[in-house]
């Protein structure tokens, strides 16, 4: 294993796959998953814990002490991967600065972020907190969520995706097709259809022809990606339902979620809204949050 713990982000860009790490077991976890992904794709992964001083600390503690303390931890993290994933190439970088801010700022060169879904010292609140909810609204790479009970990489259950028809679910589907591909596993793509409250339509509405076009339309955008991937077994579904409802369900036994970090339709305002809330806090596997113009998970 190649590392150098207390590296800068300025001493060279982070590529491939970059996991937030500070200590607690949820980032033991994000370890393991970002390490099996690594991986399968064959690239880099960085382990990355950030430090600062902060005003209104109980204690004053000089800078080269925090420092120091956040190198400890950071070696904690890479000598876990000796153990876990002796094969890998790990570069380990210690940045000074805000946890959602630093690991933004690795995702403009990264290929994946991969966090955690609770965390302590340097990432506070990590996912349920401000930190994941930033990361997730701003990498401009896909960000994983590791459930608290996952082990290394994606259970067996199928990737079940989210699709609206904008950008950001298209490039979901992409994803999801590629993690699909990348781990022999099934794929589920799912179109919501949420009617109005009460369960009316206006008149001159056609329910059946609006469900028939929706379902065509999903069809449409998996055909394409059936023929990039043919070993994948891909099913296209459209379930009445709210999307909340809809996805959780279907994540039940799912081995990934993928979802766009925001919507139309149904997912209006996925993955700042109250539906991503529910997804990222509550959903019972791994969540992949995609903006429009990613590129597969899976590579």
């Amino acid at each position: 294993m190649d590392s150098t713990v207390g590296e800068s982000m300025n001493e060279q860009p982070i590529t491939g796959v970059v996991v937030g790490y500070d200590g607690s077991e949820g980032a033991v976890r994000a370890l393991d998953w970002a390490a099996d992904e690594a991986r399968t794709r064959g690239a880099p992964l960085t382990v990355l814990h950030t430090w600062d001083v902060y005003v209104g600390a109980p204690i004053a503690v000089p800078t080269a002490d925090l420092r120091a303390m956040a190198g400890r931890t950071l070696e904690a993290g890479v000598e876990h991967l000796r153990g876990a994933a002796p094969d890998l190439k790990v570069r380990a970088v210690l940045a000074r600065g805000r946890a959602a801010a630093e690991l933004v700022a690795a995702g403009r060169t990264a290929d994946l972020i991969v966090l955690g879904r609770r965390g302590v010292g340097g990432f506070v609140g990590l996912v349920l907190g401000s930190v994941g909810a930033q990361v997730a609204a701003h990498a401009t790479c896909p960000v994983v969520i590791v459930r608290g009970g996952a082990d290394t990489g994606p259970e067996p259950g199928p990737v079940v995706v989210g699709v609206d028809g904008s950008p950001a679910s298209r490039a979901a589907l992409a994803v999801a097709f590629a993690e699909a591909d990348s781990r022999g596993l099934d794929l589920r793509a799912v179109i919501v259809w949420d009617r109005l409250p009460g369960g009316d339509l206006p008149p001159l509405v056609d329910e059946a022809g609006m469900r028939s076009a929706a379902e065509s339309r999903l069809e449409r955008m998996v055909i394409p990606l059936r023929e990039v991937h043919p070993s994948v077994k891909a099913t296209a579904e459209v379930v009445a339902g709210t999307p909340r409802e809809v996805l959780m369900d279907a994540a039940d036994g799912a081995g990934l979620l993928v979802v766009g970090s925001r919507g139309l339709g149904g997912f209006r305002g996925l993955l700042l809204g109250s539906v991503s809330h529910a997804l990222v806090h509550h959903a019972p596997c791994t969540v992949v949050v995609v903006h429009a113009s990613e590129s597969g998970v899976g590579g």
